[in-house]
C-alpha cells in the first residue's frame, strides 16, 4: 500500500536522479537493479529497505543532512499521512507537492484567504509571498516555481481544477485595486476553460464547512487521494482514507452552498469592475 511519504520519497529519488543527468535504466543498473524495480520505487509502490536507500543515496552522492533525511524518510514510509514542522526557507514536502499536482487527475483547491495558487498572477503571488517576509530574491524565486507550477493547467492533457473561493478573498485588494482587478479578472478568464471549475461562496451562505480551514485535495486515476493543508511553517499530508474522507465531503458541503460558475464569475467581474471604478 502506498503512502504520501512513499510517494514523497519515490518523487525526491527522481529529482535526484534527473539532477544527476541519469536515465531510470541507467541508475537501476548502477545499483544493480531491473528497471522495473526502480520504477516502482520512483512511484511509491515499492519503499525501499535501508539498505537499498542507503545504496541509492550512495550511488548519488548524496551526504549529510539530506542523507540523514532522506534515510528517515525511507524508514517511517509505511507511515499514514505526513507532518512537516518548523522548516524554514522552501519545504521539503515542496517537491512531493509538486509531483502530486503533476500525476493527480483532479485538485480541488478549497480557499479561505487567498486566490488558490494555480490561478495567480504574477503580480498576485509576488505580494502574497513578499508578505512573508522574505528576501527579493527568494520572492522572485518562489514566484516563479508557483508560475510553474500553473503549467498543470495548460498541457495537452490537463489537471482538473476545482477552486471553491470564500467571496471575503474577492474583496480584499491585495497589491492594490489594479492588481487585484487584474488578478480577478485572470480568475474568470482561467475559469472559461472546460477542465476548470470556479465557485464562490457568497457571505449570504452562512457557515460553511470551508471555513474550517483552506485545503488541497488531490485526487488520482490509480492511488488513494491526499489532502494537503499548510500554514507559515508547517505542513501535513494526509492520506489515511478516514481522514481524507471527510475532507472530500466537506469539499462536497461547500460546493453546494457555493454559488453556480455562472454566478460566481458574475461576482468576481464585478469586484473587479468595482476595484476599477466601474458601474
Amino acid at each position: 500500500m502506498t503512502t504520501a511519504r512513499s510517494r514523497g520519497l519515490g518523487a525526491e529519488v527522481r529529482n535526484l536522479r534527473k539532477n544527476a543527468g541519469l536515465r531510470l535504466e541507467e541508475l537501476a543498473e548502477l545499483c544493480g537493479w531491473s528497471r522495473a524495480t526502480f520504477g516502482r520505487i520512483e512511484s511509491g509502490d515499492k519503499v525501499p529497505t535501508d539498505t537499498e536507500i542507503a545504496i541509492i543515496l550512495g550511488t548519488l552522492g548524496i551526504k549529510g543532512d539530506e542523507r540523514k533525511r532522506l534515510l528517515e524518510l525511507a524508514h517511517d514510509a509505511h507511515q499514514p499521512n505526513w507532518w512537516e514542522i518548523g522548516y524554514s526557507g522552501l519545504p521539503y514536502q515542496l517537491a512531493s507537492l509538486l509531483e502530486f499536482e503533476r500525476s493527480a487527475t483532479k485538485i480541488t483547491d478549497v480557499s479561505l484567504g487567498f486566490v488558490p495558487g494555480l490561478l495567480q498572477t504574477a503580480d498576485y503571488a509576488r505580494a502574497v509571498i513578499r508578505n512573508g517576509g522574505l528576501s527579493e530574491s527568494e520572492v522572485e524565486s518562489r514566484v516563479s516555481l508557483r508560475l510553474g507550477r500553473q503549467s498543470i493547467l495548460s498541457r495537452s492533457k490537463p489537471v482538473a481544477l476545482h477552486a471553491l473561493i470564500d467571496e471575503s478573498i474577492l474583496h480584499r485588494p491585495v497589491a492594490g485595486g489594479p492588481v487585484m482587478a487584474e488578478q480577478l479578472r485572470q480568475v474568470v478568464r482561467m475559469s472559461e476553460r472546460p477542465h476548470i471549475t470556479v465557485q464562490v461562496v457568497p457571505f449570504a451562505a452562512g457557515e460553511h464547512h470551508g471555513m474550517n480551514g483552506s485545503n488541497l485535495i488531490l485526487e488520482f486515476q490509480r492511488q488513494r487521494p491526499i489532502v494537503h493543508l499548510e500554514h507559515r511553517r508547517s505542513g501535513v499530508f494526509i492520506d489515511d482514507p478516514a481522514d481524507t474522507f471527510l475532507y472530500i465531503e466537506a469539499a462536497s458541503t461547500v460546493e453546494k452552498a457555493a454559488l453556480s460558475p455562472t454566478d460566481s464569475a458574475d461576482l468576481v467581474l464585478a469586484c473587479a469592475n468595482a476595484l476599477e471604478g466601474h458601474d
